[in-house]
């Protein structure tokens, strides 16, 4: 795939969404971009905010979307430049000049009241103007972004930074070249180069650790505490492995114990504090006559250690803090980028084991997430809208996916692709968090944001895994596909209300499905929503979609309503005392009459759960068989008689591995193929070399 290529998918997805949604092809470029900037794990969590105006001294005002990062204390502001045309327009910076104007007067005007003083309270507009306007104390940094399907102008090369209302400012543009770039890269991240020499002339002086390994290189440094705080500052959250920034996020960012160690005691700082634990794609090294010296490490990512790094950011900018005496020990791994999507979060893992950092933040990469991905390749759903073909909903499990099975593609092979894996039909990780949550009655929480709710989800989805994975089969998609189907639908049909001012839909999508899941709770006590039609029929029938206008209208209600002392709707959103009040209230609907044949007997769906779990099962057992025979006689036989010499193994497991030496004479059967992967599973973390074969449990 090509930039003329991957430009014209973008259009292609804007132009998909907005038919959708009936949104503006404009906002749906913006949300686009949100996502990929997701993806890439430059963003997180990010709230669209659409509005123009005009500001102070009569100046153009603007903003898209906005995100205020717990982890570094910065506020990220977004515009959009949308041309939408079929030849790439060019991007000058004049233009950006402009572009980013909006937004600064935007910041302005919000810092100093008039914003919040001349703007409707229940106004997307008026949250964040307030938000700034009340936390402007607070805010570390403010981090603005153009977004553009243009091409940025040669002309434009660095962009300084910028003060507004005393506070600096960072620019970024991601225009669609840079957008390419990163779909190009192996990581699916942005290039970042933390360049040490600049730092301190000479490089980071450190010691190359003797590792007998083909995955990684390990280097072991000693860094001052003001370079590490100064690193923090300029790349900010982006440098944190995305488990420990949502780690930290919920944890908060500044450490009392590091802090205190900082200012009463800087020069014991070495002796009391672990350090931290960093990855890398590759690094710079220099070995000329000074000792071995890293004049510069790409892609680094801090695996461990975000508390203390943010503690001392926090101590250098808000405490005003020396930390000249300050210095942190850091181990450096530098994994190939191929391997980093599987090597980097098992650092993370083990990095992590000894804070209290649940392994429902590791869950992206978890066996759930394998059948779940495999699934969805395998069921054809019917064909909808007239379409004489058949589709798949395809679940991305790994960032890029969809795309990247795409970029071999011919135009051609890439047509036939598309028309069987539509765009709408694409579920990400979060999406069926936030799918899942809604159902569950957790508006509040789907409301926080997408890294929040997915770990949220991922406590329970982690548990509900280990007690039984085989409730996780071609049933629970399909009734997953439906909740995605009733989900997309509202968004729709809020989008579409007369009463629909432009902003919060997120939130009111979300507490309109925990509203219906709720009242189907408590007027059908026999009987439940059968997801299954939904996905048997690909559509929402009419019946439904009027109940959910209904409750729609209640839940706007209540959502631009807040409570006194919580002006802010956004915040409202996220708390459980808004979903009570929601709760409490009775829409007159009679479900049992109006959904009927939508409706099915608890009994029944029991029955229909425990039979998918008994087929889920009986393939797993064949899975299992099929993967203990792939590895072969050599490796079960190589991997007991290590265990022998280790004595890990008790005369049981001694006896299974015997069975597995010997195939194909002897087949080991479907429980014993199940203790057999336990069993490896132990080895391996004893230190028995992994084999390339993957398994599914």
């Amino acid at each position: 795939m090509n930039l003329d290529e991957f430009r014209k998918e973008i259009l292609e997805n804007v132009s998909a969404q907005a038919a959708v949604s009936q949104e503006f092809r404009h906002s749906a470029f913006v949300e686009h971009c949100l996502r990929l900037l997701e993806d890439a794990d430059e963003v997180a969590d990010v709230q669209t905010c659409f509005y123009r105006g005009t500001g102070t001294k009569n100046r153009n005002s603007g903003i898209d979307a906005y995100s205020f990062d717990e982890a570094d204390g910065s506020v990220r502001l977004f515009i959009g430049d949308f041309g939408g045309t079929d030849e790439i327009g060019s991007l000058t910076q004049s233009d950006a000049k402009a572009w980013f104007g909006r937004i600064q007067t935007f910041c302005e005007d919000s810092f100093s009241g008039k914003l919040t003083r001349e703007t409707e309270e229940s106004a997307p507009a008026y949250a964040l103007a307030s938000q700034l306007h009340q936390n402007q104390a607070t805010i570390t940094r403010m981090r603005l972004y153009l977004l553009s399907d243009s091409l940025i102008s040669t002309r434009i090369r660095d962009l300084p930074e910028t003060i507004i209302s005393g506070k600096t400012a960072d620019l970024h543009i991601w225009d669609v070249s840079r957008f390419f770039r990163v779909f190009e890269s192996r990581t699916g991240r942005d290039d970042l180069e933390v360049d040490f020499n600049a730092l301190f002339p000479g490089g980071l002086q450190c010691i190359r650790a003797s590792v007998d390994s083909t995955q990684y290189q390990a280097y072991l440094c000693v860094i001052p505490g003001d370079a590490l705080a100064a690193i923090y500052e300029t790349y900010g959250s982006r440098l944190l492995e995305g488990n420990v920034r949502s780690f930290l996020t919920v944890r908060g960012k500044v450490n009392k114990g590091i802090r205190n160690t900082i200012l009463q005691r800087p020069d014991m700082f070495f002796a009391f504090n672990n350090g931290i634990a960093c990855t890398a794609s590759s690094v710079e090294v220099s070995n000329h006559g000074v000792g071995l010296r890293i004049l510069k490490a790409a892609d680094l990512q801090i695996v461990n250690g975000g508390q203390t790094t943010a503690s001392l950011a926090s101590a250098l900018g808000n405490d005003r803090t020396s930390l000249k005496s300050v210095f942190v020990q850091m181990k450096l791994s530098v994994v190939a980028p191929e391997q980093a999507g599987e090597v980097i979060p098992e650092i993370s893992r083990c990095a992590n084991s000894q804070n209290k950092v649940s392994e429902a933040d590791f869950f992206s990469n978890h066996e759930f997430h394998r059948r779940i991905e495999q699934i969805s390749r395998r069921l054809w759903a019917a064909a909808a809208g007239g379409a004489q073909y058949e589709t798949h909903w395809f679940y991305e499990r790994a960032r890029g996916q969809y795309l990247n099975e795409q970029s071999r593609l011919t135009p051609a092979e890439r047509k036939k692709y598309v028309l069987l894996n539509p765009r709408h039909q694409v579920i990400t990780k979060t999406d069926l968090a936030k799918f899942e949550n809604v159902w569950k009655q957790l508006p509040h929480i789907v409301s926080q944001g997408a890294q929040k709710n997915f770990l949220s989800f991922s406590t329970y989805a982690s548990d509900d895994w280990t007690r039984n994975s085989d409730q996780f089969n071609d049933d629970y998609f399909k009734r997953l596909v439906g909740k995605a189907l009733l989900f997309h639908a509202t968004e729709k049909l809020v989008a579409e209300q007369a009463w629909y001012q432009g902003g919060y839909r997120a939130n009111i999508v979300a507490y309109s499905v925990s509203k219906l899941s709720q009242m189907v709770e408590e007027q059908l006590n026999t009987q439940v929503l059968d997801f299954r039609r939904l996905w048997a029929q690909q559509i929402v029938p009419v019946a439904l979609l009027s109940i959910v206008q209904q409750v729609a209208k209640a839940m706007f209600d209540i959502i631009v309503t807040p409570e006194a002392g919580l002006q802010n709707v956004t915040e409202w959103c996220k708390k459980e005392v808004c979903w009570k009040r929601a709760k409490a209230i009775e829409i007159d609907i009679n479900l049992k009459k109006k959904l009927g044949p939508l409706l099915i007997d608890k009994e029944d769906d029991s029955y229909a759960q425990r039979t998918s779990k008994n087929e889920q099962r009986i393939e797993n057992g064949i899975e299992n068989q099929r993967f203990v025979l792939e590895l072969g006689a050599d490796y079960w036989g190589k991997a007991r008689k290590w265990a022998a010499e280790q004595s890990i193994t008790n005369p049981d497991e001694d006896g299974i591995l015997a069975v597995a030496a010997a195939v194909p004479r002897k087949i080991p059967t479907e429980k014993q193929s199940w203790r057999l992967i336990q069993i490896k599973e132990k080895l391996e973390l004893e230190g028995l070399p992994k084999p390339e074969v993957r398994h599914t449990v």
